[in-house]
């Protein structure tokens, strides 16, 4: 394992590498070692500091996965329940085929409901494949103003991909948009009132929310766009993803942070579900979170992966350690944990040049931690 020297060294030569390779503006990222930082760096200039937002994108799902662990812990939720225990439209959903003309047609009941589980380990087929990705964008803008509107929708006219388990395929939205609306239901409240009152307050990230107030919003980051070979900064106001409104608390995508607040809810995980006194989640719910949740040759799973709550686990040949786990979303946010060093990495970054799961700065910003050179 690498030093913390050589470590703030590779994150240095990282933010070098992708403002020369105008891969992003900017971007920020730290490492945590048994809990505690051990070094933080920024690059871009003075609007990428440790006040500048980021949206999170789909490194929002794991804060979800969590304030599902937690209403679990209290009774209060059952992930093996049938999701119609909740939300009773959807003990109605059919499995569906996608036809020649983009149209899709109900085929069959599936042989069992959905579960919370299996919206977590995304083997719901409930947004996911072709047929879940048209469904989504077929939904009328007017319809994504609220997590309510969007899950009533969901409910009412979407289909499954496939018979819930019997595959994975990611759902960028759908599934933890149902996880959310499920704990609206059961706690009473706004799932981003629940997120703030369950973790955001009692760990101290005042800049972790679904909706900036115009303060916040003047201190988010630029976005890159390459337009016609051009690099252009996108303005986040007012939407999430284009077409989707901040009022919408998408639970898979939608949360805005800085690096301090992530790292203050990464030392949490690492630390088991504790952090300066507070605890917010069992050990044992930490350690559920990040286990891998299904069989290795299940289909669908990345090869040398399996699916865990929020995040995925490395389970076979891969690029990265056996028992690793990350985190990662759209824009180029990504977390790694590697459990074995007790070492967590957090890279931030808006752009829509270098962003995927294999990026240039996700891969050096992978080998920064695990000491290797190159990209």
């Amino acid at each position: 394992m690498p030093t913390d020297a050589q470590i703030r060294t590779a994150l240095d030569t990282l933010g070098t590498h992708q403002l020369a390779a105008h891969e992003c503006f900017g971007g920020a990222a730290a490492v945590l070692r048994d809990g505690e930082v051990i070094c933080e760096s920024y690059f871009g200039g003075d609007r990428f500091s440790d006040r500048a937002l980021f949206r999170l994108a789909s490194m929002t799902k794991l804060f979800t996965a969590a304030a599902v662990m937690k209403l679990a812990e209290d009774g209060r939720l059952n992930i093996e329940a049938p999701v119609s225990t909740y939300l009773p439209a959807f003990a109605h959903l059919k499995i569906g085929t996608l036809t020649a003309d983009g149209s899709v047609r109900a085929a069959s009941m599936p042989r069992r409901e959905i579960t919370p589980f299996d919206l977590l380990t995304h083997t719901a087929g409930l947004g996911a494949d072709t047929l879940g990705n048209r469904e989504y964008d077929l939904m009328p803008p007017v319809e994504k103003v609220s997590l309510a509107r969007v899950v009533d929708r969901y409910g009412a006219s979407f289909h499954l991909a496939f018979e819930p388990g019997s595959r994975a395929a990611y759902s960028g939205f759908a599934g933890y948009d149902v996880l959310a609306r499920i704990i609206e239901l059961v706690t009473g409240m706004s799932f981003g009132a629940y997120l703030k009152a369950a973790f955001f307050d009692p760990l101290g990230m005042p800049d972790t929310t679904f909706a900036p107030t115009p303060e916040q919003y003047a201190r988010f980051s630029p976005v890159q766009k390459r337009v016609r070979g051009e690099e252009i900064a996108v303005n986040f106001r007012g939407e999430v993803f284009r077409g989707i409104p901040t009022t919408y608390e998408a639970a898979g995508a939608a949360l805005a942070s800085t690096l301090p607040d992530l790292v203050r809810f990464f030392r949490m995980l690492a630390r088991g579900g504790e952090l300066d006194g507070v605890r917010v989640l069992r050990p044992e719910s930490v350690r559920c979170m990040i286990a891998p949740k299904l069989p290795d040759n299940l289909p669908g799973l990345l090869p040398g992966e399996n699916n865990a709550f929020g995040c995925f686990v490395v389970t076979g040949a891969h690029r990265l350690p056996r028992g690793s786990v990350y985190t990662h979303g759209a824009y180029g946010t990504h977390a790694l944990f590697l459990p074995r060093e007790n070492l967590v990495g957090i890279l931030l970054k808006n752009s829509y040049v270098d962003m995927s799961l294999t990026s240039h700065a996700t891969i050096e910003f992978e080998n920064a931690l695990l000491g290797k050179s190159g990209t």
